[in-house]
């Protein structure tokens, strides 16, 4: 094949003619040990190799005299081994048992003591081109692993055009992507939006389709998932269908296609260890839900806005204020009083002789129309201007 981009074939036809001479080139091990806690592989050899500074640290043979050879978790056998460290600091990704791994003598940290002194590291080799696993046991009954379970339903995940796809041995993926409408029918994120728009997906627990090849995020499927996106449109489903509030009448989720983050799973817990959480929202604030909102709180509960509303009548605003409580107790109380008072006089009061006025009913009665006049002057402030419902 014949290579024309960048110049690029006279790259190729330059090969060989440089001095390098990398030490040991072909070096391959197969891997019979990892350190990832103290008793792994075994705790003698988590100490002989440096304990929790060489976490990632193999136990290999040479591949060429390790074909048949099943090894043994045991200290005899590791300590036959070689050891190497992984190339790269930054990424925690090592390999299983009986996995290949390509190997490079490079400079240790004692190089500046003794310039010839080398240390071994290591990349795993690709060998199936498979996510979870890339082993070749001795056989059959060789372990991948002390708690490593292969699961025969994961796949690959499609990779477009330019994609970077960080992806975990077991289900989850770390997908940075864009818009490619091209392949709009292979992915949920492409049927809006400019071929560049970025979007970013992380997931865990794909619902695999035993029969595939390979396999596309599903937003409504997987287990739970983060997306960030700039541009795209995605067919997010929820539990409340139709007009999600008639009064406000916000986007359908499945109907955005602006930046957004979306947070998918069978619960989503929000917990601040020690400060507020804090929602803002430049229009509104939805909260959906088929069963119970609660609101808890050990002190108290703040409805701070210029009007609050209970319920619809028509999907409308409801028109009923609410009767404040303490002003209707007052006035309540004081026509209570009154009646009370009117009614004791009632009960003593006596004609004597006939025809003569009775003081004391004629003052309980002024007494009481005092009343219902106040009540009558009061009774418009007992309704709340600011809190309604239906």
């Amino acid at each position: 094949m014949k290579y024309q981009i960048g110049g690029f074939s006279n790259v190729l036809s330059s090969v060989g003619k440089n001095n390098f001479s990398p030490i040991n080139p072909t070096q391959v091990g197969r891997v019979y040990g990892v350190v990832t806690t103290e008793n792994t592989p075994t705790k003698e050899q988590f100490d002989r190799v440096g304990g929790y500074d060489a976490i990632g640290t193999i136990f290999y043979r040479d591949y060429n005299q390790a074909q048949d050879t099943v090894g043994k978790l045991d200290d005899t056998f590791f300590n036959e081994c070689k050891v190497a460290k992984p190339l790269f600091p930054q990424f925690q990704y090592y390999p299983i048992l009986g996995e290949l791994v390509v190997l490079f003598d490079l400079p240790s940290p004692a190089t500046q003591i003794s310039p010839s002194s080398t240390e071994t590291y290591y990349l795993i080799l690709n060998l199936w081109n498979n996510n979870q696993q890339n082993s070749q046991p001795a056989n059959d009954n060789a372990s991948l692993g002390t708690t490593f379970v292969e699961n025969p339903n994961i796949r690959n995940l499609i990779s477009f055009q330019g994609d970077n796809i960080v992806q975990g041995r077991q289900g989850a993926a770390l997908r940075f992507s864009s818009t490619t409408k091209l392949y709009n029918d292979l992915n949920e994120w492409s049927s809006v939006g400019a071929e560049d728009s970025p979007i970013t997906i992380l997931t865990n627990g794909f619902n695999y389709i035993s029969d595939a090849k390979v396999y596309v995020e599903k937003i409504n499927y997987d287990s739970s998932s983060i997306y960030l996106t700039s541009t795209q449109k995605l067919p997010l489903q929820t539990d409340k269908s139709g007009v999600l509030n008639p009064l406000t009448n916000p986007l359908n989720p499945s109907d955005y296609f602006n930046s957004q983050v979306i947070l998918n799973a069978d619960r989503i817990t929000l917990n601040s260890k020690k400060d507020e959480v804090m929602i803002f929202a430049k229009t509104n604030v939805e909260i959906n839900t088929k069963n119970i909102i609660n609101l808890n709180a050990n002190e108290r509960v703040h409805l701070n806005t210029n009007s609050v509303f209970l319920g619809t009548v028509n999907n409308e605003l409801p028109t009923e204020p609410i009767v404040l409580g303490n002003r209707l107790y007052t006035l309540l109380d004081g026509l209570l009083e009154g009646l009370q008072t009117f009614s004791i006089a009632l009960t003593t009061t006596i004609a004597s002789p006939e025809g003569t006025p009775m003081i004391d009913l004629n003052n309980a009665a002024q007494a009481l129309s005092n009343k219902l006049e106040n009540v009558e002057g009061q009774i418009e402030n007992i309704l709340s201007n600011r809190n309604f419902t239906a």
